[in-house]
């Protein structure tokens, strides 16, 4: 039992030594990157003096961590098995009686330890950090900005016969206003042709619980008229939370956050295919950071004496990245609603854990 902990304690010792070393590679090289596209960005615009750069990279460096995690896993633990090999450390531990899952397994363990620990924790320290990040940028940029220029809206919810499209020039996100808002009411066939129906035009509406209050309404209907309204109220599915988060990307959602607001933009009959996969994703990095340490661990299997262990180690790298790709290639393809969500984001992960066991196994048994 002795000799298991010391084994456990020594690989996680070296293991912390390497994803040390690769986190403070490659997180030197992002945040530099950041800071140089900062200055770039916001420092030939306005007045602003280094400080106040490095003070804008900070508040983004949680969700720069949490988007290069897997890459620190990956080449930080390849970089500890690679210098235990090398040491022919790996090869007296396999002499000595220890089975590969012996060794490797404090790894593994960390690796899903840190992966719950990066959904929960550090996902969340990222959305404030960006949140804060957005609210000082735009504080400076507003400096330079037209305030006439303004982000469009777009918001869909299904009703009774059809649906509902609202477009607004801006939305007043403190007060819940949409700035000229127009609601194109569609009526739907038997054969799930849309016809528009009757269009609302207002100066503004204010979202309540459960209704708009619309000011300054005009009515259009085909072949009618217009009729002023004036002051009227809308029913609606949509509530504050939705509204908001429809106007901010899923990476800028806490983990915490997102359940309620994919039930809550559902119950608007809003798409959440987007907010779905950014939940699975981030429920999928404990298996993703496993995936990158059995990577690593598959590449360093090879004995140094025996020779091609670098070469080894540089196509577990490649292999890394060949994974990574193919997580965003689906993932992209999830988010335009041509793939399940959960299939998008585990499926990658899953697929390459199998395949690194599979061949971990076979090296071990022989």
């Amino acid at each position: 039992m002795a000799g298991f902990n010391n084994v456990h304690r020594y690989m996680l010792t070296q293991t912390l030594v390497g994803l040390g070393m690769a986190a403070g590679v490659i997180g030197a090289v992002i945040i530099l990157v950041d800071f140089v596209e900062q200055s770039r960005d916001i420092g030939t615009r306005v007045e602003i003096n280094a400080m106040e750069l490095v003070g804008l990279t900070v508040l983004k460096s949680p969700a720069l961590l949490e988007t290069t995690l897997p890459f620190i896993f990956l080449f930080g633990v390849l970089t500890a098995l690679f210098r235990l090999n090398r040491r022919s450390e790996l090869v007296v531990m396999r002499a000595s009686g220890m089975s590969a899952w012996r060794i490797f397994s404090a790894p593994m363990i960390l690796a899903l330890l840190v992966g719950i620990f990066g959904a929960l924790v550090l996902n969340p320290l990222g959305a404030a950090g960006n949140a804060a990040f957005e609210a000082r940028r735009d504080a400076l940029m507003n400096v330079r900005r037209d305030p006439n220029a303004a982000e469009p809206v777009w918001l869909r919810e299904t009703n009774v016969n059809g649906f509902t499209v609202i477009a607004a020039t801006s939305l007043v996100e403190g007060d819940r206003v949409l700035q000229n808002p127009a609601f194109l009411y569609y009526a739907v066939d038997e054969d799930g042709v849309p016809a528009l129906d009757r269009r609302i035009d207002a100066r503004e509406a204010t979202l309540q619980d459960g209704f708009w209050e619309v000011a300054d309404a005009i009515e259009r209907t085909p072949n009618t008229p217009s009729v002023e309204l004036g002051l009227i109220t809308l029913p609606t599915g949509i509530n504050r939370q939705a509204l908001f988060e429809r106007s901010r990307s899923p990476e800028g959602v806490s983990f915490w956050d997102l359940p309620t607001l994919i039930v809550s933009a559902s119950e608007a009959g809003l798409a959440t295919e987007r907010y779905q996969l950014r939940l699975h994703t981030l429920l999928a990095m404990p298996l993703t950071l496993l995936a990158a340490t059995l990577i690593a661990a598959a590449a360093t299997m090879r004995l140094q004496r025996l020779g091609g262990a670098a070469g080894f180690a540089l196509a577990g790298g490649l292999t890394g990245f060949v994974m990574f790709f193919l997580q965003e290639l689906l993932g992209s393809i999830g988010a335009a609603g041509a793939l399940p969500p959960l299939t998008a984001a585990w499926a990658a992960p899953a697929i390459t854990a199998l395949l690194a066991l599979t061949y971990i196994a076979s090296t071990e048994d022989g």
